[in-house]
Formats: structure tokens, C-alpha cells, sequence
């Protein structure tokens, strides 16, 4: 039904009033002036379907809402929509990703209860699963309850169950003669695909005369499930609990995720009394508490993770000296929750003393005790209130939200929130949850019933909305998500060390040519590779690449090389592109296996052209007669031995082309025969991978295509050019342990070290919406120590996300977002390193509020292999002196580089030459700088170094000599000592095998060092 117009009338359809939009707006706050920024506008879940299949269907029944975040930021939501058949929603879900985008796929839902037998649906509404993976129909239980594991992965649905026999035939011993309800747990990964069910009493219990309904459940911090039930088996209370009368009563068991039962059914109440809950089980790091009604008035108990209480229920009305307090009845408008950590939340509506009317919080600390109980809506007068809900966070926040009717207000009850700090003090005013709900936004009709749920920065509220733009007067489900604010500060405020200042790369005297940014890389774990864009020698209008060889610990200074040599084996600083100047970036790449030497550079260069300099072997002859262009560029590459004292480079081969130099016939097209475009890589075994964009049309006639070519240090051809796949790529190519993977048109393909292609996988499976396009912000990374290829890029506005794959089954492994929920602006270009014990620092352009220009932002982010968890290490921050809001500053277009003790990142922009930002900029355009500071979690790199790893040695004392000896087979070798692991500072005792040391005083430690 569409909407009726309003021309500054007041008008009546059906039984509702309805005000026109010249009625001022009665609730004036604002989610930010409760630091919460929206990261989504509002959403509408079950709205009817243009067509089916999908059968997506409305029945015009919604109710029973339930919301929770999963730990990688995607959102479930349940309902109920009473209707017929396999479109009887009586307890479905579906998920959603970080900015209320649906993720959940259109399914297909067969039913083999003899009923139904043989009849299928298609829908993204789903419910429990059978043990092989195929969904059942959303009729066979009702009145779910959404969960989410606050302390790890998982999410899950609860409902009372039916009829679930008939569809997941394990459960047939819980169905009895009459059908009556039992409660039972569909647990689900962060994306939505099934576990296993679990059942919150025996088969045995559930044959009882009487139904147990599901009155809540939720996930306990040793990875065990609490489920509660209000049981209706009434002769219960007399005949298992001792009490004096018969009547409903809550219970809990607590079982294993395999259905194991850890503790089996058990009275909540201290007391053999009846009691009715609907909603109210909440966790903390230690336990889980229950609250229901006792005797009409909210009750709570605590217990710990075995289920032992810790405290006699506690009435809340009691507990607070506030009668209000008690109120919520059953919990069907009223919340309970934990925050996974040591409070408690309750909320519910009523009057106090002076029958004003309010919503009302109550926090509790983890032991019972009070912490506040007080108002939230006392900023307005309430002349009717619905459904309410509160989370709390792990800071004690708290976002409660209801919905109400305002005073001299004539529209139909709306959805509102407001969010207290941990002292119960309001951060801002009350607000419409919605942008688009609102006493003057053609909301004319009820929304109603929200529910909430918090999980670290991250809020996520749900309600009845019957003003969906296309559908008003039918009731569905929408959903609002929010962030809290966040302001990134400093290196220093993280704890880090800055090692080395902001530091300019060759600074110019001109403004550089656009395009040119930084590339990084590192080499072993001793030296950082920059490598920049410069201006050839005596030129303002020709460009060049060099690299910054920066020591990785600052023990020394950088020093800069250009990214090319002659034949001759000199650096090479003229003009050597051909047909461009302002760009594309060059690429370095470094051996990262500890005591390495060697790197590789690459960049598009035109060496044909330079006959006298590079073509002293005859390689560009047949090269040249093959252009189409005289003047084209393409990418090559050189591979360079480093002397690490020196920090002196020696070319260990010619420059040479990465696809095509080896080509004997055809036509090689265009200016731009190749480009970077791609990335180049050091494999595990020393040896290089170089990806580019081929332009050339020799292996894709009609196309652009990507290529690879696998060089040996010194510059052999282990595995000439291959086509990857068809289209673009701009970096997107990197190392893992045994292999390499290249990302294009968002299919990432894995090769083992010799080029065969294993596998690949599709980066959608992650479950968000990285760029599909050629990856200028969008990129790929891995460490060759790992086996594991991470994937970061925006997804959407602010958010930037960070997924990983695992190159042995080429399985997803898990997605987080990296930038908080409430990082004030927008997101641009992203880069990423990895280092060899899977940290990961990821870097992007961002647009905070209140910011003149660009800034980049960084966090330090970690993936727990056997949790399968990616976790951040550090809050987003700003990793450059020069950030600034005003004056000029800007900073973008950056890449990182990692080792497991330093992070280096590289970016380029406008500074001030002097790291006082405060000043303003006055650096030429577009310079290109870098910073260097230390590892949140410095460890010891384990990668096996060059040669493999180091031998074990020998210690023998005698006298006051001690001999230090290790294996006569392994050479290549160097004694080193320190007199401190804390603060090392490794010197050369010297390469004799074995080494005879003299004893002297204090303490001294001693480790061999690949020469």
C-alpha cells in the first residue's frame, strides 16, 4: 500500500491520526550527540517480494524481533511472521554485513515431513539446519531468541520447537503425543552456515504433560551454551523441585556446543516458586545471570559458568528502592543483558512515585551489587511506551532504546534511543532511532518493539516498522546499526616508539609529476625498501625511481639508490621512460628470509631506447623490431645483491622486460606495452615473481590480461610468462609459504613456487563487498612464513576490512572490520603487510571529519590460527608526525611494510619539512616520506633463514675458556654476542668453528647470524 499525501493538512486513514509535515520536530536529539555515528541508514528486512522465486513472503504477522553482532561484525536478525505452509515464518533469521547489507543467500529449503514431503521454497529466511547442511523451513518452531558469542566466534537462533523431529530426524525423541514446545539452539558461524543444533532439556524431560517454551540462551565465556525455559510441564515444581503448589517455572541447563550435557536441567529461583520469562538471559566473563518474573516483579539471579549461583534471586524493586524498578513483567517489553565482561543491564518501563512515566535502567555489577538505577527518557514526558531494550558495552555503556508516544505529540509510537555513560550519565539527548521515523517524516504509522545489542564500538537495533517507504501499514522488520565515535590518536597514544621521523624520500625541488607514491617492502628482517618516484638528473620534467634502503631498527642511516643499473653496473639516474612522466609507481620486493640479500626492483622503463647503456648482450634487438611504438615503456625488472654494513647494492642482473623480452614474433602494441599495474614477490626459495598488466595483445587479442614471469636471483627465467587471468591488476600479487597468489577481478589464484596454479577462490565468500576492479584499493598480502593470504580494501563508505584465505585448501578463514565502527569519515585507498607470525598492519586514506585534507590512518591487526579470529593489536591511529586538520597537511596513497619487531609506512603528500605540522605544509607537491616506529607485540621473526635454519650450538667451559662449536656441515655462518637480550646490541665475535672465548665478567649471550 503506497503512502498518501499530505498538503499541510491533518487527515485520518483508518483509525490512525496523522500530522502533516509542518508540525515541528518534539525530539531534537541526534545519534551524534550520543557519539554515535551511523554506519548504516535505516533498513527494511522482510518486505514483500517484487516476484518469487525467492519466496521472501510478508504475512503481515511480524513480531518477536531479535539482533545480535557476530565477532566479525556481521548482524543477525530473527523474527516470527505466523503464515502457512513452508512460508510459515514461525522463528527465521537472516544476516546481514557491517552496513546493513544482506548476506545471506537465497536458499533452497526442501521438507521431508510426510506433510510437506518433496515441497521446496527458495528464500534468505532461514532457521535450523539438518546434520548434512540443508535448511529446514522457518514453521517447525517459534519466537526465536538471537545470539551472539561474545567471546569468539558464533551466533545462533533459539526457539521452542515443535515439530523439528519431522524435518531433523535426530531430534524425533524430543517430539511427544501431544507436540508439545521444547527449546533448542541452532548454532551458526559468523556467516551464517550451520554447526549443529542443541536442545536446552533431555529427550527424557521433554516428554513431561506441558510444553517448555524458550525464555533465552546465550554463549558462556568457557564456550559452553546456557539455555533457559519457562517450563509449562506445571507438575514439575512439585514433583522434581519439591515446591508447595504446582505452576510455570524457570529452569536452565547448560551444555556443550556438541550437545553434550555439561549441567542438566536446573531450577533458576533459590525458591520451589512459580515463575514466567520471556527474554532475559545476559553474560559475563565469568558467568551468566537470568531475570524473570516472580511473582509479577523482575527477579534476577547470577550464576557462574558451571551454573552454581552466586547470588539469592534479587528483586529489582528491592534492590533499588525504586518500585519502577521491577517492572517488565515476563520480559516481553523489557531487556536483560550482559556486557561479556562484569555488568549487567536491565530495562523496562513504568511510573514512579509520582506516576510519571519512564524508561528505566538498572546496572548491576557481576557479584549483584547495584551500580545505578535510573531514568533514560527523562528528558521528554512520555504519555505512552511500548517495547524497550538496553545493551551495555564493555565500557559500560549503555544504549537503551523504546518506543513511545511524546506529549502533545499526535503520531503513533516511534522508536527511540539514548545512550548513558558507565556513570549513567547521559552522553546526549533522546533521539529517533531512524532518519527516516520521525514525528515529521511522513511517519504516520507505529513502530514498535526494538531490541538492541552491543558488541565492542558496534550497536545494532532492530524494530517493527509498519512505515517502510513502499509498504507502510504492514508491519516489517527494520534495522539501524551504529558506531561509536572514535578519533584516532597518535603512535604514542598506542604505546608505539617512533624509530625513525617522518622522512622525506630524495627531496625535490619541484613539484613531483602525479602519480608517483611510494612502494615498500623489506629485506630479511634488517631493511626497510622504499622505493619512490624522483626526477632524473637535471631535469624538472622527466622522472626517475629510487629506493630508500632504510635499517629497519634506525641503527644506522638510510641511504638512496637508484632502482636501476647499466650494464655496466652503474646507477642509472637519466630519463629512461620513453612516452610518461607522471607515473606509474615502481616496485621493490626483498628476500624477507632472515640474513637475505637480495631484492629485486621494477618499474615501466623503456631501456630499448638507451642502446649504449642496456643493450650490451644484443636483448632489445629483436625486442625493438617487435614494438609498434618506438617510444613505449613496459615493466622491467633488475635484481640487486645487498651489502648489509654498507647498505651498498650490486646488480646481479641486467634490466630486463618481466613478460615480453623474451618474445620472438607478433606485434606488441600500444605506448604502454606492460604496466605496473601489478607487484613483484620473493618466494620462499629465494626466488622472484613479477606480475604485470600485459597491454601487448600476444596473449589476450582482444584484451588486457594478466602475466607472470618466475626469475632466479640472478635474473634466469625460471618460469617464462604465463597468462594469470584476463583484465586489469594495479599491485595485487604476493608470497605465502610454498607458493604465491594473484588477485584479479576478485578471484584470488594460488601457485606453488614453481607457477602451477593449485586453486583459487573467490573473495566474495568473505561476506563483504570488497572492489572487484583491478586493485588500486583494494590489495592482497602474505608473509612466506605463513600460509595465509589476507585481503584488506574498503567495503563500503567508512568501513575497511580485512579478510584471510588459507592457500593449502583455499578456504575462507575469517573477515574483520579493521576501521572502527565509529571512525569519523570516509576510507580510500588501503595497503597492507603481513609479517611472518600473521600480524598484519593495515594502512588507508582517510577522510575524518574535521580534517582539510586526506590523512592516513593505520591498525595493527592479528589472525589466531586455531581461533580462526582476526583481533586488532591496536586502535586505528595516525602514523605520521605530519597530521594536521588544518594548514595544509595531507597524507595518501600509502604502503606499509612489517617486520616482526618494526613497522614501516610509506605515503605521499604535502608536509611540513620540519615535522612541525602545527606550521603548515611547505613541501613541494606530492613528495613521497616515510616514518618507521615500533611493533605493538615485537617477538622474534621464526622463518627459516637463508640456508635454513641456524644450527644448534655447543657450550663447553673449562677453566675460564668456553668453547662455542656447532655443526662442521653448516657454514655460511657468524658468531655474534650481546651483553643484554633486552637491549642487544650484537657484535661479530668472528666465523671459527669452534670459537674458543675467554671468560670475563657479567653475562653475555651468543647467537649465530647468517653471513
Amino acid at each position: 500500500m503506497m503512502k498518501p499525501k499530505l498538503v499541510g493538512i491533518t487527515i485520518v486513514v483508518g483509525t490512525v491520526m496523522c500530522l502533516s509535515t509542518a508540525i515541528a520536530q518534539l525530539v531534537t536529539g541526534t545519534p551524534q550527540d550520543n557519539k554515535l555515528v551511523p554506519r548504516s541508514a535505516t533498513f527494511y528486512v522482510n518486505l514483500p517480494p517484487a516476484t518469487t522465486p525467492p519466496d521472501n513472503v510478508n504475512n503481515n504477522k511480524t513480531e518477536s524481533l531479535g539482533v545480535a553482532i557476530s565477532s566479525s561484525g556481521n548482524v543477525i536478525i530473527g523474527w516470527e511472521d505466523d503464515g502457512d505452509g513452508l512460508t510459515d515464518w514461525e522463528a527465521v533469521w537472516t544476516m546481514y554485513n557491517p552496513l546493513g547489507q544482506p548476506i545471506t543467500p537465497d536458499t533452497v529449503v526442501t521438507s521431508i515431513d510426510p506433510a510437506y514431503a518433496g515441497q521446496t521454497i527458495t528464500t534468505r529466511f532461514m532457521s535450523y539446519f539438518r546434520k548434512d547442511g540443508s535448511a529446514i523451513s522457518g514453521r517447525t518452531g517459534w519466537g526465536p531468541k538471537i545470539k551472539a558469542n561474545l567471546f569468539g566466534t558464533g551466533v545462533g537462533m533459539g526457539s521452542s520447537t515443535w515439530d523439528l523431529g519431522k524435518e531433523v530426524v535426530e531430534f524425533a525423541p524430543w517430539t511427544d503425543a501431544n507436540e508439545d514446545d521444547y527449546p533448542a539452539v541452532q548454532l551458526l558461524t559468523d556467516d551464517g552456515k550451520p554447526i549443529g543444533i542443541v536442545a536446552g532439556v533431555s529427550s527424557a524431560y521433554a516428554q513431561g504433560a506441558g510444553s517448555i517454551r524458550i525464555g533465552d540462551w546465550d554463549y558462556l565465556s568457557n564456550g559452553n551454551i546456557v539455555i533457559v525455559g519457562e517450563s509449562r510441564q506445571e507438575d514439575d515444581l512439585v514433583n522434581k523441585y519439591g515446591g508447595a503448589g504446582k505452576g510455570r517455572h524457570v529452569i536452565f541447563s547448560i551444555v556443550d556446543p556438541a550437545g553434550n550435557v555439561v549441567k542438566a536441567e536446573t531450577l533458576v529461583s533459590d525458591t520451589p516458586t512459580p515463575g514466567e520469562m520471556w527474554h532475559g538471559v545476559g553474560v559475563t566473563k565469568n558467568g551468566f545471570g537470568v531475570r524473570w518474573s516472580a511473582g509479577g516483579r523482575a527477579t534476577v539471579r547470577l550464576f557462574d559458568n558451571n551454573g552454581n549461583p552466586v547470588t539469592p534471586n534479587i528483586d529489582l524493586g528491592t534492590l533499588t528502592g525504586k518500585e519502577i524498578a521491577a517492572g517488565g513483567g515476563r520480559g516481553d517489553s523489557a531487556g536483560f543483558h550482559g556486557n561479556g565482561d562484569n555488568l549487567y543491564v536491565a530495562v523496562c518501563s513504568g511510573r514512579d512515585d509520582q506516576q510519571v512515566l519512564h524508561v528505566w535502567v538498572t546496572v548491576l555489577k557481576a557479584d549483584g551489587t547495584l551500580v545505578y538505577s535510573k531514568s533514560v527518557s527523562d528528558d521528554y514526558v512520555l504519555t505512552n511506551v511500548g517495547g524497550t531494550d538496553a545493551a551495555i558495552d564493555a565500557k559500560g555503556r549503555v544504549f537503551a532504546v523504546w518506543d513511545a508516544r511524546i506529549e502533545n505529540d499526535w503520531v503513533d509510537n516511534l522508536v527511540m534511543g539514548r545512550v548513558l555513560d558507565a556513570s549513567g550519565k547521559p552522553i546526549g539527548g533522546t533521539f529517533y532511532i531512524s532518519e527516516s521515523e520521525y514525528e515529521t517524516s511522513f511517519a504516520y504509522y507505529k513502530s514498535d518493539n526494538p531490541r538492541v545489542f552491543a558488541r565492542g564500538d558496534q550497536f545494532a537495533v532492530v524494530w517493527r516498522s509498519n512505515n517502510s517507504p513502499d509498504y507502510s501499514g504492514t508491519p516489517v522488520v527494520a534495522g539501524r546499526l551504529f558506531g561509536v565515535l572514535y578519533e584516532p590518536g597518535t603512535i604514542e597514544a598506542e604505546g608505539l616508539t617512533r624509530i625513525v621521523p617522518d622522512t622525506v624520500i630524495d627531496s625535490p625541488q619541484y613539484n613531483a609529476l602525479g602519480n608517483w607514491e611510494p612502494y615498500a617492502s623489506v629485506l630479511g628482517n634488517s631493511v626497510f625498501l622504499i622505493e619512490a618516484n624522483t626526477f632524473a638528473t637535471n631535469t624538472a620534467d622527466k622522472q626517475q625511481f629510487v629506493v630508500q634502503l632504510q635499517p629497519v631498527d634506525g641503527s644506522k642511516p638510510a641511504k638512496l639508490t637508484y632502482a636501476f643499473y647499466t650494464d655496466a653496473g652503474a646507477p642509472y639516474g637519466d630519463e629512461f621512460n620513453l612516452s610518461r612522466q607522471n607515473g606509474n609507481p615502481g616496485r621493490v620486493a626483498g628476500d624477507k628470509r632472515p640474513g637475505a640479500v637480495n631484492y629485486m626492483t621494477g618499474a615501466e622503463v623503456s631501456p630499448h631506447g638507451y642502446p649504449d647503456l642496456f643493450n650490451s648482450d644484443g636483448r632489445w634487438d629483436l625486442f625493438s623490431s617487435l614494438l609498434q611504438n618506438s617510444s613505449a615503456r613496459y615493466g622491467c625488472v633488475q635484481t640487486f645483491k645487498l651489502d648489509l654494513a654498507t647498505l651498498t647494492p650490486t646488480p646481479l642482473s641486467k634490466v630486463q622486460d618481466s613478460a615480453n623480452g623474451r618474445v620472438t614474433e607478433g606485434t606488441l602494441v600500444g605506448d604502454q606495452v606492460t604496466r605496473f599495474g601489478g607487484e613483484l614477490a620473493c618466494l620462499d626459495n629465494g626466488n622472484f615473481v613479477s606480475v604485470v598488466e600485459d597491454r601487448s595483445r600476444v596473449r589476450r587479442s582482444d584484451g588486457n590480461c594478466v602475466v607472470a614471469t618466475i626469475f632466479a636471483p640472478d635474473g634466469t627465467v625460471v618460469k617464462e610468462a604465463f597468462k594469470v587471468a584476463d583484465g586489469d591488476i594495479w599491485s595485487n600479487a604476493c608470497a605465502y609459504r610454498g607458493g604465491f597468489a594473484v588477485r584479479a577481478s576478485g578471484i584470488i589464484y594460488f601457485y606453488d613456487n614453481d607457477g602451477n596454479l593449485r586453486g583459487q577462490v573467490d573473495q566474495a565468500i568473505s561476506g563483504r563487498n570488497f572492489d572487484r576492479g583491478r586493485g588500486d584499493g583494494t590489495r592482497i598480502q602474505g608473509h612466506i612464513n605463513s600460509p595465509y593470504v589476507f585481503l584488506a580494501g574498503t567495503t563500503g563508505g567508512m568501513l575497511v576490512s580485512l579478510a584471510a584465505f588459507d592457500s593449502r585448501d583455499f578456504s575462507f578463514v575469517s573477515v574483520q572490520d579493521v576501521s572502527e565502527p565509529g571512525f569519523p569519515g570516509t576510507a580510500d585507498r588501503v595497503g597492507l603487510a603481513v609479517d611472518a607470525l600473521n600480524r598484519v598492519i593495515v594502512a588507508w586514506t582517510s577522510n575524518p571529519e574535521g580534517y582539510e585534507k586526506s590523512q592516513v590512518a593505520a591498525r595493527v591487526m592479528a589472525l589466531n590460527e586455531s581461533a580462526k579470529t582476526i583481533t586488532p593489536l591496536t586502535h586505528s591511529f595516525f602514523p605520521f608526525i605530519n597530521t594536521a586538520k588544518t594548514g595544509g597537511i595531507r597524507s595518501l596513497q600509502m604502503n606499509p611494510a612489517i617486520t616482526t619487531k618494526q613497522i614501516m609506512i610509506a605515503a605521499k603528500g604535502e608536509i611540513n619539512m620540519q615535522n612541525k605540522p602545527e606550521l603548515g605544509a611547505d613541501s613541494p607537491t606530492e613528495v613521497n616520506f616515510y616514518t618507521v616506529f615500533t611493533h605493538p607485540a615485537p617477538a622474534e621473526d621464526p622463518t627459516p633463514g637463508v640456508g635454513g635454519p641456524a644450527p644448534t650450538l655447543s657450550v663447553r667451559l673449562t677453566g675460564t675458556t668456553v668453547t662455542v662449536s656447532w655443526a662442521p656441515a653448516a657454514t655460511g655462518w657468524v658468531l655474534q654476542a650481546t651483553d643484554s637480550l633486552s637491549t642487544p646490541n650484537w657484535t661479530n665475535v668472528g666465523t671459527a668453528n669452534p670459537t674458543v672465548i675467554t671468560v670475563g665478567p657479567g653475562a653475555k649471550f651468543y647467537r649465530l647470524q647468517r653471513q
